[in-house]
């Protein structure tokens, strides 16, 4: 019976092999490879995959390329207001992003109603991937209302000018 090889002995052992694509076969798509990295369970990589990819500098430059993709993706995420954009804002906002890996609270100052703070929390469920990646949370208008490293489970900043705030907004990585 054939051993079957795992991706990480693949990965440790491929600086040691040859280098040369003479005799690699097949370039593994990109499509599988990506179809590993997010779903190695229910992923079948064959063996020939494997001992091309231990060997094939191009195909393991794909994969770093790939799950750096993926690493980075996992902190993006939007948030959109419910009510039309010509609706006055209601303080204070309280809106969950569409991929569900955070809320984003505003909140304004009791005694100075043009400040406030921005709070971005993250879901209980993305807690553990998320805590200690750098963030920046930006406005409709592109403006940076917080930037920092998330500590449990949040990060928030204080915010001058709320009312020039277009309540569209993007959590991307810093």
């Amino acid at each position: 019976m054939k051993k079957r090889i795992t991706l990480q002995e693949a990965l440790k052992n491929w600086r040691s092999t040859v280098t040369s694509e003479e005799g690699l076969g097949r370039h593994i798509p990109s499509s599988e490879l990506y179809e590993f990295l997010i779903q190695p369970s229910a992923s079948e990589i064959k063996d020939t995959s494997l001992n091309h990819l231990c060997r094939c500098p191009l195909c393991i430059q794909e994969l770093k390329d790939l799950t750096a993709s993926i690493e980075e993706a996992e902190v993006w995420d939007l948030a959109l207001p419910r009510a039309a954009a010509s609706e006055e804002i209601e303080w204070p906002m309280k809106i969950p992003t569409e991929g569900g890996k955070y809320t984003i609270i505003i909140r304004p100052n009791i005694s100075d109603r043009s400040k406030g703070v921005v709070t971005v929390k993250v879901e209980l469920t993305y807690r553990d991937t998320l805590e200690g990646k750098k963030v920046i949370l930006k406005d409709g208008r592109g403006q940076i209302l917080l930037s920092g490293v998330i500590i449990d489970g949040q990060i928030s900043q204080d915010i001058e000018e709320l009312d020039a705030i277009l309540p569209r907004f993007v959590v991307e990585p810093q």
